[in-house]
């Protein structure tokens, strides 16, 4: 019987790479139901974290290893003549590749030395500033970031491993700063009173907060880098956190000051913030602290100008 003419590049049958298409086909979605059936029976029992690699090393797994066998099989694969030839391809995908390589090798040290981890807060340098964003997912080239405003940021992994990276999460707090502008003719000595006083307040602002509270933050004084923090101070505790208010700027008739606080719940920061600056301006409103008044030293009216008291002639 004569051997069909309709071959493909490299002598390969045509019959024989339908095979191996449709039974990679087949082993893609094995892996991919591999990997969910995994997550399914894993969450709830281990970590997410821990969860989602074990899924994910099986998925993988299981499609290279389908690749492989399926090239072999129907292909002819010789995995000898398939390494001589990696000597010049590799340099090619090396090449046209780097930055994809360079983010999956960081994936994989992400996952090694775990600098964040998923349902962490932490804000990237280099990226667009959305504020803090919530570790959602961590795959072998990006990390996703959920921001206060529920938008997803994709961050390369390798923008994890060379920028500046902080976690709030470990470190447990937040420190806010918080815009507030009077006028030059206020008391401003009374004027940080009543700010430090709203902030004292607030029952989510430390030092003041809720006795529930006050046992998660005590135990952050025990943490190595919080310790280190208040080695400085002769009594570290809740001091450390006590509100500041300080004069930024006085531009025209206004002086800008900030309010700096410390806060445990990240993603109620915005709701904080509002909540403090309305209780701050109705007590400054009621000592009326905000309206402009006229400077006793200002210069007023000149009667020459107007033309009264000017001289008969």
């Amino acid at each position: 019987m004569q051997e069909s003419d309709s071959v493909l590049i490299g002598g390969v049958p045509l019959d024989a790479f339908l095979a191996f298409f449709f039974t990679l086909i087949g082993f893609l979605f094995l892996g991919n139901l591999a990997y969910l059936l995994f997550r399914r029976i894993l969450d709830g029992r281990v970590s997410r974290g821990t969860a989602k690699w074990t899924a994910a090393v099986l998925q993988y797994g299981i499609t290279i290893g389908g690749i492989y066998a399926s090239a072999r099989h129907f292909l002819a694969f010789d995995p000898t003549a398939f390494a001589a030839s990696l000597g010049v391809l590799g340099i090619v995908i090396a090449f046209s590749s780097r930055q994809i390589i360079q983010n999956a090798i960081a994936g994989v040290l992400i996952t090694v030395n775990r600098p964040i981890q998923l349902e962490e807060w932490v804000a990237v340098s280099g990226r667009p500033e959305t504020g803090p964003g919530k570790v959602q997912d961590i795959s072998f080239t990006t990390t996703t970031l959920r921001g206060l405003d529920g938008g997803f940021v994709l961050t390369p992994n390798s923008s994890i491993i060379t920028s500046k990276v902080i976690n709030y999460s470990r470190g447990g707090l937040l420190e806010v700063s918080i815009p507030l502008a009077v006028p030059v003719t206020a008391d401003l000595a009374r004027v940080q009173e009543i700010a430090l006083a709203a902030a004292h307040d607030h029952p989510r602002i430390l030092p003041h907060v809720e006795p529930a509270e006050r046992s998660a933050l005590q135990n952050l004084f025990d943490l190595p880098y919080i310790g280190r923090l208040s080695s400085d101070t002769p009594r570290p505790g809740h001091v450390l956190f006590e509100p500041k208010v300080q004069v930024s700027s006085v531009k025209e008739e206004w002086v800008r000051l900030m309010v700096r606080v410390w806060i445990r719940q990240i993603p109620e920061r915005d709701r904080i913030v509002s909540d403090y600056l309305d209780a701050a301006i109705e007590r400054l409103k009621a000592e009326d602290l905000l309206a402009e008044k006229k400077r006793e030293d200002e210069p007023g009216p000149d009667p020459a100008a107007s033309g009264k008291g000017a001289a008969p002639r």
